[in-house]
C-alpha cells in the first residue's frame, strides 16, 4: 500500500513532501485507484506570500487534495522549517507517469491552454506516455459549460488543467460539484512547456533555485509576481529564526 504524503505547515500554508519524483507518481496512482475526487495545487514562494495576505485564497490552498511542493521556495521552507527533504515535484508529468502506468485503468482529461499549445503537448503525451488512455482533449477556450457537460459524459479519473491559479482550482472547485468524481492536476503553463511554446529552465538553475531568474529574463513582465520573492525570503528567515533553538 502507498503511504499517505505527510502534509507539514508552512507560515501558514499547508503543504506536503515527496522525497523523489517517483513518491508523486506513485501516490496519484493510489489517488486514482481510490476514487479520490478533488484537486491539487502548486505551493511555491509567491502562492505562501499571498496566501498569507489573502484568507480566502489560503481558503483555497486548504481546501486542496494535494497541496504540492512545486517551487524552491515550498522546498527549501520545508527543509529550514522542519527538517524534511523534499523533491521539487513536477506533479504534471508525474500524472502523465502515473496514467501511463495504470492505462486502461485510468481515464485521462487534459484541458486548457491555446489550441496550438494544447494540440503540441497532445502530441509530446501521446509520444511519451502511449499506453495513457486519454478520453477528453479540450483549449482553455471552450465555453466553461460545453466543457463540464462532457467531463460529466466522458468521466475521467484524472484530468490536467491548465488555466492558471486561481482559476484552474476554481474550476476545479465547480467540476467536482457538479459531479465529475476526478483528481483535477492543476498545471499552469505546463502545456505551453510541452508543447515547446514556452522553455523550462536548464536543470542546473532548477537544482539551485534560479529558475525564477530564468523566467524573469525570459518575460521581463513576470517582475510584478516576482516581487513576492524578497518578502518571501525575509518571512522565511524570521520563521527560521524564531524556530532555531536559543
Amino acid at each position: 500500500m502507498t503511504a499517505v504524503p505527510r502534509e507539514y505547515e508552512l507560515m501558514g500554508v499547508a503543504c506536503v513532501a515527496y522525497p523523489t519524483q517517483g513518491d508523486a507518481v506513485a501516490h496519484i496512482r493510489a489517488l486514482v485507484k481510490g476514487g479520490a475526487a478533488g484537486y491539487t495545487v502548486a505551493i511555491n514562494a509567491e502562492k505562501i506570500v499571498r496566501a498569507q495576505d489573502d484568507p480566502a485564497f489560503l481558503a483555497l490552498i486548504q481546501a486542496a487534495l494535494v497541496k504540492v511542493p512545486d517551487g524552491a521556495g515550498a522546498v527549501l521552507a520545508l527543509r529550514l522549517l522542519r527538517g524534511v527533504r523534499s523533491a521539487k515535484v513536477d506533479f504534471p508529468r508525474a500524472a502523465l507517469q502515473a496514467a501511463a502506468e495504470l492505462g486502461n485503468e485510468c481515464r485521462l482529461g487534459v484541458v486548457g491552454a491555446s489550441e496550438d499549445s494544447l494540440k503540441g503537448a497532445i502530441d509530446v503525451i501521446r509520444r511519451l506516455y502511449p499506453t495513457a488512455q486519454l478520453v477528453v482533449q479540450r483549449s482553455g477556450f471552450v465555453p466553461e459549460e460545453t466543457l463540464l457537460e462532457e467531463l460529466r459524459i466522458v468521466r475521467p479519473q484524472l484530468c490536467l488543467v491548465a488555466m492558471g491559479t486561481p482559476k484552474q482550482e476554481h474550476f476545479a472547485v465547480r467540476a467536482v460539484a457538479a459531479g465529475i468524481p476526478c483528481v483535477f492536476v492543476g498545471c499552469g503553463g505546463a502545456l505551453d512547456i510541452l508543447s515547446g511554446h514556452a522553455i523550462r529552465a536548464p536543470q542546473w538553475m532548477v537544482d539551485n533555485y534560479l529558475e525564477w531568474l530564468y523566467r524573469l529574463v525570459q518575460q521581463p513582465s513576470r517582475w510584478r509576481r516576482q516581487s513576492s520573492l524578497p518578502v518571501f525570503a525575509r518571512r522565511l528567515f524570521t520563521a527560521w529564526t524564531l524556530r532555531r533553538p536559543t
